[in-house]
């Protein structure tokens, strides 16, 4: 009898230790991170970051746009930073119209490959558009891809073969009121092929990975398919970006919201 109780008493002492432990560690989990540093950059005017990636050399590349500086109304602007996110240099990149850039990557030779659109330059309102830096961030080469409407790319990855896939939406192809929209490009920005997926509801791309079998898997929302309202949805192609299959997820009463421009009731646009 003794050594069952003596046993009992060291299983809920045991029992007792794990259950302080185990309360130690949740209250541990629950707190939130310390912050190690944080910083700003920007002008007098509106200034937004809307990607960021960390470096090779262990800093951060920061895209987004500008109004306080570059050549007029908005210009997508590029920030490198060290490891404690002091700015080393920064980059502006557009003309005298509405420029901004969504997404950026770090490239195989150490320069950077932006995305996102133009008002500039192109043939309409808005365009996709693609711009290839150096390493410090002086352009390399740009290129531009939409129709008489207006197109923005929000998403990029470099390719297998060295070249880019861009996603994003168009309202100038496709079959209704903005659809996504994939653009392949070679190594140098050249255009080698284009695919729209979609319906009559608007429907947007908000990412792009290139899968192991070298196809490609798109994700954003539409409007288009689904439940109702925003549903999530998922495009899976090919290597040459016809869809293979293609899935939504969400319920009726669900709403994904995800706006990347407004028309002003003169009819102009304005980033929001």
């Amino acid at each position: 009898m003794r050594k069952i109780l003596a046993l009992a008493s060291t299983f809920l002492v045991v029992s007792l230790v794990l259950s302080m432990f185990t309360v130690k560690m949740e209250a541990s989990h629950s707190e939130p991170p310390v912050l190690e540093w944080e910083r700003t950059y920007g002008g007098a005017v509106d200034d937004r970051a809307s990607c960021v990636v960390q470096t090779n050399d262990g800093g951060h590349a920061i895209a987004g746009h500008t109004y306080s500086f570059g050549a007029g109304s908005s210009d997508a602007w590029l920030v490198k930073t060290d490891a404690n996110g002091n700015s080393m240099w920064n980059r502006t990149y557009g003309g005298t119209s509405m420029d901004a850039a969504s997404s950026v990557i770090q490239t195989n030779d150490g320069g950077y490959a932006l995305v996102g659109f133009t008002e500039s330059f192109g043939n309409g309102s808005w365009d996709f558009w693609l711009l290839k830096t150096h390493a410090n961030g002086a352009t390399h080469w740009n290129r531009t891809f939409g129709g008489a409407s207006m197109d923005a790319a929000i998403s990029v990855v470099q390719t297998s073969d060295g070249g880019y896939a861009l996603a994003g939406w168009t309202w100038s192809f496709g079959a209704g009121r903005g659809d996504f929209y994939l653009v392949k490009t070679d190594a140098f920005g050249n255009m080698q092929w284009n695919k729209t997926y979609g319906g009559t509801d608007p429907d947007t791309a908000n990412s792009v990975v290139q899968t192991s079998n070298g196809g490609y898997a798109l994700a954003g929302w539409t409007r288009s398919f689904g439940a109702g309202n925003d549903d999530f949805w998922l495009v899976k192609s090919d290597a040459n970006g016809n869809m293979k299959w293609n899935q939504t997820y969400g319920k009726q009463d669900m709403t994904v919201v995800n706006v990347s421009f407004r028309r002003t009731t003169e009819g102009t646009q304005s980033l929001v």
